[in-house]
């Protein structure tokens, strides 16, 4: 008998023990997603032609991880490359920043060589002659095109934002890249055609500070510059190409504004060009010949009235 009343206890113990265990069911550890489904969120992808290998950071936006040149790390992982801003009283938002929101990647497009890739899994590399890579993606409250193109020449990055409502920025950096802390001094040409050179020795402060035409930065360990192009002046409100000459990295800014103010439907459209400079002695000689050649390659575009 006292056999048959545990087991009809255990019975009920065992029975009674269900319906809690369905009603609050285990956690899981899935975390949710930020981009739009089928994009990848974590991992790099790797572009690669003859003389430039690009990755690409899923975690940061998808923007650039760091940049070779055959095989020379001209541009280090060790900062954000691509967009981010500040919108007023906030903080900053684009590329691999938290602070004040993440940048959220809707689509992906590869074409490699004139033929479309589809990008289902991280950790390839991919290889070409041409090869583009185009982003659309949300920081804050602004639409976002980015396209990379990368070939056995240059590294064509063209962004395009369009402001999805009224809003008021306290600052945009347009384009942002780590070049190595190695670099002893910069030369830029400016709107006019004047050129200006300059010093760079771990000064804590930002060098150039003003709107150019091409900033290129020299590495006499490498006897190699880094050149970076803009078709079209980077303008806005207190706009500038900056420098921050620190002793971990010489972090190039493009700042489209220091505070500016868009109406919704406002758009900017901008590019930058780089392109490493081998046998580059100090002379700046083959920077020049560079800087004209990219020039004449992509001709200077004027300001419109909406920057």
């Amino acid at each position: 008998m006292n056999q048959f009343l545990s087991a009809c206890w255990l019975t009920l113990t065992l029975v009674s023990a269900f319906p809690v265990s369905a009603a609050n069911p285990e956690p899981t550890d899935t975390p949710q997603r930020l981009y739009d489904e089928g994009v990848p969120e974590t991992g790099f992808l790797t572009l690669k032609t003859d003389n430039y290998t690009l990755p690409l950071d899923a975690a940061s936006g998808w923007t650039i991880d760091k940049m070779l040149y055959d095989d020379y790390e001209f541009g280090l992982n060790n900062g954000q490359y691509g967009t981010v801003l500040r919108p007023k009283g906030q903080q900053w938002w684009g590329t691999g920043h938290k602070e004040g929101g993440r940048e959220v990647v809707h689509r992906l497009q590869l074409i490699v060589d004139g033929k479309e890739t589809p990008i289902t899994k991280t950790s390839e590399t991919i290889t070409g002659k041409r090869i583009e890579f185009i982003k659309e993606s949300t920081i804050w409250k602004f639409k976002v095109r980015a396209e990379i193109i990368l070939t056995n020449s240059e590294i064509f990055e063209r962004t395009q934002m369009e402001a999805l409502e009224d809003v008021d920025l306290d600052l945009l950096y347009y384009f942002m890249h780590s070049f190595p802390p190695t670099s002893t001094k910069w030369m830029v040409q400016l709107p006019d055609g004047t050129i200006e050179t300059g010093p760079l020795a771990h000064s804590k402060k930002m060098a150039v500070n003003k709107d150019t035409t091409w900033v290129a930065q020299f590495n006499p360990e490498q006897q190699l510059s880094s050149l970076c192009y803009t078709p079209r002046v980077i303008a806005g409100n207190q706009s500038a190409s900056m420098i921050w000459d620190l002793d971990r990295y010489h972090k190039y800014y493009l700042r489209h504004n220091n505070g500016q103010s868009f109406k919704k439907g406002d758009q900017l459209d901008f590019t930058v060009i780089v392109k490493a400079i081998p046998k580059e002695t100090g002379n700046w000689q083959a920077t020049k010949k560079a800087a004209e050649s990219l020039m004449k390659q992509f001709p200077a575009e004027k300001q419109t009235s909406e920057e």
